[in-house]
């Protein structure tokens, strides 16, 4: 092997790990619009909301903001979800959301993925490792979910879409 054809190697190599550096530091953003008619089953209710999740791949965190309109009874806890539209999946992405809040309120944080929940229900499922969990909410199967005294299996859903830039 001639000395330019191991530069040229070394160069390949390089620009290859620059380009695998350089996916594992974006961040994406997602949204989901929260109802009643998004949950299974249905839920009757005024309450809807919205949510916004930041994915950091570099930081290996989901930084999420929730805002909650009309509930009418206290939130009792808050979360992302594996699973898509029409199905109900584990939790693996929990929130802190502001118990008992009720009817306007909104809040915000930041889950590392050593705080995601893996275990024998997300395994089933195929969720594993915090890796599956990260490929799942970038490839819209997973939602926000936030659960209300009055409808504890889950007031408000809504599935997480991936926002182009």
């Amino acid at each position: 092997m001639t000395s330019s054809s191991i530069r040229t190697i070394v160069v390949a190599a390089g620009i290859i790990s620059g380009v695998t550096a350089h996916a594992s530091a974006q961040t994406y953003t997602l949204t989901a619009t929260l109802t009643g008619a998004g949950e299974n089953p249905a839920v009757n209710t005024g309450a809807f909301g919205s949510a916004t999740v930041t994915v950091d791949m570099r930081n290996r965190t989901v930084t999420y903001e929730v805002t909650v309109y009309n509930l009418p009874s206290g939130v009792t806890a808050s979360h992302i979800h594996a699973g898509p539209i029409g199905t109900v999946g584990p939790v693996v992405v929990p929130f802190a959301p502001p118990v008992p809040a009720s009817n306007e309120f909104a809040f915000s944080g930041t889950v590392k993925d050593t705080d995601f929940v893996i275990n024998a229900g997300t395994q089933n499922i195929g969720i594993r490792s915090a890796d599956d969990m990260f490929q799942a909410i970038l490839g819209n199967n997973s939602y926000v979910n936030v659960h209300s005294a009055a409808n504890p299996p889950g007031e408000i859903r809504g599935q997480l879409i991936l926002q182009t830039r």
